[in-house]
């Protein structure tokens, strides 16, 4: 049980590890409103989603709560999380982009080019991240082979 949840929370950790933990500046509301616009248009938010039921999946195998339970607390956090990671992720973006910024980039995004980007950005980074896995998987075998060869 202790070794899911250490994976999830670190998981969670991985997502919001650029959160900053002293604002110098609160982002407005039309802000985060605008960021999560982008966040939702650029494909970001829908790769980002995918982990919702990943990490409740991972936690529903630790606890005996009710199908129920987990199928509401699921939906709760379907329902909240892209507000939630505007939040948190609008103190990064504000050190970085103006609001004027973001409205530029959604106006990209909402150009014929901007969707088509958009729509495919989920598939492209999953797909990335296998490739991703199966480099490492290469360096894991060639370390293996050299610490092989020198006896370790």
């Amino acid at each position: 049980m202790k070794k899911g949840l250490v994976l999830i929370l670190i998981c969670v950790a991985m997502l919001f590890a650029a959160a900053p933990s002293a604002l110098a500046q609160v982002p407005s509301d039309e802000y985060k409103a605008t960021l999560e616009k982008m966040l939702e248009l650029s494909g970001a938010m829908a790769s980002a989603k995918t982990m919702v039921p990943q990490m409740v999946s991972m936690l529903k195998q630790q606890s005996s709560a009710s199908a129920s339970f987990w199928d509401g607390f699921q939906k709760k956090w379907e329902g909240k999380f892209g507000s939630r990671l505007a939040e948190l992720y609008a103190p990064v973006y504000q050190k970085y982009l103006t609001l004027d910024d973001l409205k530029k980039i959604v106006a990209f995004y909402e150009s014929p080019v901007g969707k088509k980007l958009g729509a495919s950005t989920p598939a492209m980074m999953t797909e990335g991240m296998q490739i991703g896995q199966k480099l490492g998987m290469e360096i894991a075998a060639e370390l293996q082979q050299e610490l092989q060869a020198q006896g370790k």
